[in-house]
């Protein structure tokens, strides 16, 4: 998948809707906008114990997701809002084409912090993908 760059600014307006721009900017395979939606220090957490910090990680993770070919879609399950603090529970899905022509799928419940910036923009803080296990 080619990757776009020097793409518009990609902002989350509303953290509820923040799962429609992630899901967007990664579909449309703009990595730039998909790191933009992060804090710098944000901390995502991709499975018990592996643990990334940072605007440079969160690239490498998704560009390593982008070039595998993986489309996401992502669902809203729960929203809660304190101030400038936000807790989404959102589910993922994720599919590409495998080498022998089935559908390979990745499903998880992730819980997501947002914070509130000074422009009025919501950032990732922290994406927690595996929060029950």
């Amino acid at each position: 998948m080619t990757q776009k760059t020097g793409s518009e600014v990609v902002r989350i307006e509303r953290p509820d809707g923040a799962p429609k721009v992630c899901q967007d900017a990664f579909n449309a395979g703009d990595l730039d906008g998909l790191v933009n939606l992060f804090e710098p220090e944000a901390v995502v957490c991709l499975a018990p114990n592996q643990v990334i910090t940072g605007s440079g990680k969160i690239r490498e993770v998704f560009a390593g997701f982008l070039e595998a070919g993986w489309r996401w879609e992502i669902k809203l399950v729960s929203h809660h809002r304190v101030g400038d603090i936000s807790l989404n529970t959102v589910e993922h899905t994720l599919r590409k084409n495998s080498s022998d022509g089935d559908t390979d799928t990745l499903r998880l419940r992730a819980a997501v912090v947002f914070r509130q910036q000074e422009d009025g923009s919501w950032r990732f803080l922290i994406d927690n993908a595996a929060p029950f296990e």
